[in-house]
């Protein structure tokens, strides 16, 4: 039965231990957990709080965090109607199950949608299983807490999708993974950038930035990305937020020179050794593999086992990347 309907726009925010909790609006609000079990088991994530004439029941938009806080969410602003996942990557999808246990229709961008029932497809769609064995990736999916959901409604990024009255632009951001969405809220002003790479955890700490560390990412796509959400943000949004940073208020356009920035610096580390001697006449494989073994993104000497495997590939694929955008390396 659903709750008689909340003036939530009145009450206070309530404390939940490991939550922190910040109104974007009177009833959009945004989720951090703050300790994790991994550091790629969860993501930030938006409420959005029941409202007369808007939604009867609460409506999540890509909030994966642990299960008992989800619970404790539920308790508060449920009963949970529909939960949004902006793509498939696992600090998005590890969780996603618990919302549905409580009675959440699941929906996901095509072609990830399909990664949230079987982690053989996120071992197979990311393109692991050319280079790593699928017990790498289950431990890992372990690890983060992964649980597979049973049905995901999906849609093409890009669409619009309406929850009774509640409406949401999707914008595809493909330069992370080919589902990457955004989300515009168009009636509250709200923009969620999801992963696209502003990834401060306050102003005066940085993040890596984007993440590019995929078969299938591209650095190219990525810079186009960030450009448009610049637009998007500047012509259309008010309010600014992401799943793994804080709230940012309009004109303010540090997100997307942040953004930027972090690929150009790490375009320039990589550039800094291909212009050296020795790599000029290497293949573009050797070069990945000289590379890969200086650790100039992750430092890769205290991993082992599966977890080694796995950053590993992704910094292959990060190197390769810039690898290909120089003009030091000898084509």
């Amino acid at each position: 039965m659903v709750k008689e309907l909340l003036n939530f726009t009145s009450m206070s925010i309530p404390k939940i231990d490991n939550l922190e909790i910040c109104k974007v609006t009177d009833d959009i609000l945004l989720v951090h957990q703050k300790e994790v079990p991994f550091f790629f088991s969860c993501c930030d994530g938006l409420l959005i709080l029941p409202k007369e004439g808007r939604n009867k029941t609460l409506i999540i938009l890509d909030l994966n965090i642990e299960p008992k806080y989800i619970e404790k969410i539920d308790t508060i602003y449920g009963p949970v109607s529909n939960y949004v996942c902006t793509h498939a990557h696992i600090d998005h999808t590890s969780h996603v199950y618990a919302w549905e246990q409580l009675g959440a229709k699941i929906h996901a961008p095509d072609p990830e949608a399909n990664f949230l029932l079987n982690l053989h497809n996120f071992y197979r769609g990311f393109g692991f299983d050319e280079s790593i064995e699928y017990s790498s990736i289950e431990k890992f999916g372990e690890l983060n807490g992964f649980h597979k959901c049973n049905y995901v409604n999906s849609f093409k990024p890009g669409e619009t999708l309406k929850f009774e009255n509640f409406i949401v632009d999707t914008i595809p951001f493909s330069g992370h993974s080919k589902a990457h969405i955004g989300f515009l809220i168009p009636q509250d002003k709200v923009f969620h950038i999801s992963c696209l790479g502003f990834d401060k955890p306050e102003p005066g700490i940085d993040g890596f930035g984007p993440w590019y560390g995929f078969r299938d990412a591209s650095i190219s796509q990525y810079i186009k990305d960030i450009n448009q959400a610049e637009s998007i943000f500047l012509s259309n949004a008010k309010f600014l937020t992401s799943s793994h940073s804080y709230i940012i208020n309009h004109p303010n356009t540090h997100p997307f020179e942040y953004m930027r920035k972090k690929i150009m610096v790490n375009q320039v580390k990589v550039d800094n050794v291909l212009k050296t001697s020795k790599f000029l006449t290497k293949s573009e494989d050797e070069a990945v593999n000289q590379l890969l073994k200086l650790d100039i993104f992750f430092p890769k000497k205290k991993l082992k086992d599966f977890l080694l495997e796995i950053y590993s590939l992704w910094e292959s694929w990060i190197i390769r990347k810039h690898i290909q955008r120089s003009e030091h390396f000898n084509k």
